[in-house]
């Protein structure tokens, strides 16, 4: 989400970014994610959602935040909106040294693992994802083909990792060079 903000004040001449700053961008949702649109779906209902309700507030996914409520996907935002969404991946685009995207929703085998796998589910985003932001809603403006599974590499890393597990509180993986989060960041610095 801090690729967005970032993405947003910049675009809008809050703040600039000097040639000296390093933008390490890590599973930003710059298309949003149809996981938001999905959250405020599941949070509101009752019934026989409510299992699925008491997973998301383990996972403290429920009750929907407004953070999430802003990551709603940006095919189904307003015009306005989504003008938002395309200027602030301009802006990462543009300054953005390297990228980190997760392409497993269930990830490092985690308590989270199953929410997000079936967070993923769910949602359908049709692409591969980390269980709440699509692969291709990450690398918007980078090709595919620039994105490796190796940390080693050094360049743009596309991790066998969820959403929760891009944001370093689970550490690396204890095999695979696709499952290391934190020491493909080590090495991105």
């Amino acid at each position: 989400m801090a690729n967005l903000i970032t993405g947003s004040a910049v675009a809008k001449g809050k703040c600039n970014l000097s040639n000296k700053v390093t933008w390490v961008s890590i599973a930003g949702p710059m298309q949003g994610s149809l996981s938001g649109n999905l959250l405020e779906q599941k949070c509101k209902q009752g019934g026989w959602n409510l299992p699925l309700k008491g997973l998301l507030e383990i996972a403290t996914l429920c009750p929907i935040t407004d953070a999430f409520l802003k990551l709603k996907h940006e095919t189904t935002v307003s015009p306005a909106i989504k003008a938002e969404f395309l200027a602030a991946q301009a802006v990462r685009k543009q300054y953005a040294s390297v990228l980190m995207c997760g392409s497993d929703s269930f990830g490092l085998s985690t308590v989270y693992g199953p929410v997000l796998e079936l967070v993923g589910t769910l949602t359908k985003h049709g692409d591969t994802n980390d269980g709440v932001v699509a692969f291709e809603s990450c690398r918007v403006g980078f090709e595919a083909s620039s994105f490796s599974t190796n940390y080693a590499d050094g360049g743009n890393y596309l991790a066998s990792v969820n959403h929760f597990d891009n944001s370093f509180r689970n550490g690396d993986g204890w095999w695979g060079a696709d499952r290391k989060p934190q020491k493909w960041f080590e090495c991105a610095l």
